[in-house]
């Protein structure tokens, strides 16, 4: 008898741990990030390029164990700080364009062509050229269209 009820408390267990592991949400799989369509004010008239199909949960995935790829403290059970650096655990995280830092900037009018740059210092720089000098080549990320 105590066997059993050790067995139905364990799987109660286990199913409870996976439930909420798997209610963790990782938001999509893949996104496209293209701050001239959502923020044309902002953006370089000139720079159309767009990030489509970015890998969203490889990116989450890959920097587990990783601290030194991002600027932003991060854990292993939380890897969405590692980009979202303002997004406390357990909340949802806002795209960067989004995000109230960037905002004030907007306000301040000090954000005028650096959209670009703002990718580039948190994505290429911060990780890319740490990681793989590969990853960080300009088609990686902007595809050329076929």
């Amino acid at each position: 008898m105590k066997n059993r009820l050790l067995l139905v408390v364990s799987i109660v267990s286990v199913l409870g741990a996976v439930s909420v592991v798997s209610a963790v949400d990782k938001g999509p799989e893949k996104i496209t990030i293209n701050g001239q369509k959502t923020h044309p004010d902002i953006s370089k008239k000139k720079d159309k390029k767009k990030v489509a199909n970015f890998p969203h949960h490889k990116h989450q995935d890959s920097v587990k164990g990783k601290q030194s790829v991002s600027k932003f403290k991060f854990s292993d059970d939380w890897t969405c700080g590692a980009c979202h650096h303002k997004t406390k655990k357990g909340d949802t995280p806002v795209a960067c364009l989004s995000c109230k830092e960037v905002q004030k900037m907007l306000d301040h009018g000090k954000i005028k062509g650096k959209v670009e740059k703002i990718y580039h210092n948190s994505c290429r720089d911060a990780c890319h050229k740490k990681t793989d000098k590969k990853m960080a080549k300009c088609d990686v990320c902007h595809k050329k269209k076929k």
